[in-house]
């Protein structure tokens, strides 16, 4: 008999467990709670530990045509003095899968093309999730319901199946923003294959090409207000680096705030019954190390893996559960380092950028 799937949120993780649960023979519903596929932010970093993942379902060519290909990334101080130079050409030998950029919008259309609009339920906003014998049941803002064999929460950093099963949790109270704005490559004179991060006294800014002659940019920093010409004035004054003319390349209409937030105990368990979480709403993370995404894309693969190997779902749920509250858990830690910008600027006293380490030795978990 085949078993369905609910996966609540139609982000990267609820649409990417719908294509791996759908290609294993499941029946899968993902529910968005919007009326259209929305999208948080601009650009993104797919790192090879969430390539792998999306290239194991058969997304490598699709991919491909949609992102950027990148062959170094660059660190330089605020007046444009070179930290460090990492070239990553090579990842696809050394991880099996290189780093890319691509367009968030972009990708939403690949996984949601891949899925199939016959199992996508837009205008589903879950009000609850609950155990109802041997099923389990949402609840949902437009009067529906829906039972099956499991419920994923990809709901988000304010995740409603989290709250439904576990309660509302407290956030980091020193909240962080982050400022993002799309800019034309060519106008600001920047390699179309390559990331740069700048790193200032109470601040950082980076950009990454995502494609069709774009990149975006993504900065934060010490006391900035909600101003839009704050921030262009902050980083417009970092003169000897990229910034100022990144800064006067952007479209002053892209540029968007957000807030980031992680939890200030997280979770001890993911899972009860047959429910679970996966991604920001099982572990919210700081970009710090670039690897929001790519973690909620490893969760979706080790739980499709115990899925598949289980006999029940409920310890299927455990074992997933069991396997990446571990890993995850210093990846958070360590994502966090970047919001520290007088530790950061010690550690480029040594002319290395310490995230190519901490992904080695965290995302890959790979002994230095």
């Amino acid at each position: 008999m085949t078993r369905h799937a609910i996966i609540c949120g139609g982000g990267i993780s609820g649409l990417t467990a719908g294509i791996y649960l759908g290609r294993m023979g499941w029946d899968v519903t993902v529910c968005e709670k919007d009326p259209e596929l929305r999208t948080a932010g601009a650009g993104l970093n797919l790192w090879p530990n969430g390539i792998r993942v999306l290239e194991k379902i058969g997304l490598r060519q699709a991919l491909e045509n949609i992102g950027v290909f990148l062959n170094a990334y660059r660190t330089f101080s605020s007046n444009g003095e070179p930290i460090a130079v990492e070239d990553v050409s090579g990842w696809r030998e050394k991880y099996g899968a290189p780093l890319y950029g691509v367009h968030r919008r972009n990708l939403s259309r690949m996984l949601s093309d891949a899925l199939g609009q016959d199992k996508l339920r837009l205008g589903h906003e879950l009000v609850s999730v609950q155990q109802d014998g041997s099923e389990a049941v949402c609840t949902f803002g437009n009067g529906e319901t829906m039972r099956g064999d499991v419920v994923l929460g990809a709901d988000g950093v304010t995740s409603v199946a989290r709250n439904s099963v576990f309660g509302p949790q407290e956030f980091s109270a020193d909240e962080q923003m982050r400022w993002r704005g799309l800019f034309n490559v060519a106008d600001a004179d920047a390699d179309p294959n390559t990331e740069v991060e700048v790193w200032g006294t109470d601040g950082h800014f980076g950009c990454l090409p995502i494609g069709g002659g774009k990149a975006y940019w993504f900065a934060a920093a010490d006391g900035l207000t909600q101003d839009v010409e704050e921030v262009v004035d902050f980083f417009g004054s970092w003169r000897g680096s990229l910034v100022p003319a990144v800064i006067a390349a952007t479209d002053k209409s892209t540029i968007i705030r957000n807030s980031l937030r992680d939890l200030v105990r997280p979770l001890k368990n993911w899972s009860s019954g047959r429910i679970t979480l996966a991604g920001d709403a099982a572990h919210p993370v700081l970009p710090g190390m670039a690897q929001g995404a790519n973690q909620a894309l490893e969760d979706v693969d080790v739980l499709c893996q115990c899925l598949g190997s289980y006999g029940s779902v409920e310890s299927a749920l455990a074992a997933y559960e069991g396997i990446r509250i571990a890993q995850v858990a210093p990846v958070i830690k360590a994502s966090r380092a970047l919001f520290d910008y007088e530790g950061q600027n010690e550690v480029a006293k040594g002319n290395k950028n310490p995230l190519f380490d901490r992904y080695h030795r965290l995302a890959e978990r790979r002994v230095v």
